[in-house]
C-alpha cells in the first residue's frame, strides 16, 4: 500500500476523547478529503460543509 503524503488526518477530541474516525484534508489546500477504503478502512462516507 502506498502512503499519500499529500494528506493529513486530523483527530477530533472533546474533553480528551476522540469523536468520529478523524477528518482526513489536503497538506496544500486544506480541504477536506471524502473519506475513501483507501484511507480509512471500513468507514461510511462523509461530506463536508463550508463555514464561512
Amino acid at each position: 500500500m502506498m502512503k499519500d503524503n499529500n494528506v493529513k488526518k486530523i483527530m477530533i477530541t472533546v474533553n480528551g476523547k476522540p469523536v468520529g474516525n478523524g477528518l482526513l484534508i489536503d497538506k496544500v489546500t486544506y480541504a477536506p478529503i471524502q473519506r475513501t477504503e483507501r484511507f480509512m478502512g471500513d468507514t461510511k462516507s462523509a461530506s463536508a460543509a463550508v463555514i464561512g
